[in-house]
């Protein structure tokens, strides 16, 4: 029989998921309660939350925001890293403390621009932030438009210097 408070987690748990820009499902199995602690402070000062839900009530709310492929990997112990902002800030902050974590943190799989990712997920880690890609994408728009702008002005530059060199001669 499900009590308030599991009641309140699930519901909580569910707008979290809904919410999300991304999130990780990571075992943190052997990882020292320094390093967790560590891991969520770094977690905590880029915005990310990180929370530890049994597995029950995290297939319950994953049901509820509507998110599928999870189930079989819900076994152990886990912990959730929620990105609102960056997707790729979750992973990115995990391989900074690589070393500290000596492979026991394993990020088992991630929901990731509306899809599950399982496979290969530290390679989200190499993609650039959303910052970076929107001043890319900048770039790519201005770059055709400032070539266009360069050339219809040739014809005009041309057209100045040949009228330079005419008054010249002709003085």
């Amino acid at each position: 029989m499900p009590t308030p408070q599991k009641e309140a987690i699930v519901q909580e748990m569910s707008e979290k998921f809904t919410n999300a820009s991304s999130f990780f499902l990571a075992d943190f199995t052997g990882v020292d309660v320094n390093t967790i602690n560590e891991l969520r402070r770094k977690f905590y000062e880029s915005n990310v939350e990180y929370r530890v839900v049994k597995n029950t009530l995290a297939k319950l709310s994953l049901k509820n925001a509507g998110i599928e492929g999870f189930d079989e990997m819900l076994k152990g112990v886990n912990s959730y890293a929620i990105s609102y902002d960056d997707p790729t800030l979750p992973i990115k902050i995990v391989k900074t403390l690589k070393k500290e974590l000596d492979g026991k943190f394993q990020i088992k799989a991630a929901y990731f621009d509306g899809e599950v990712v399982s496979e290969n997920v530290d390679a989200l880690s190499e993609l650039p932030s959303k910052e970076e890609l929107i001043a890319k994408f900048m770039s790519m728009i201005q770059s055709p438009m400032t070539k266009l702008a360069a050339t219809l002005n040739a014809p005009m530059s041309g057209m100045v210097g040949v009228l330079k060199s005419l008054e010249e001669t002709k003085k």
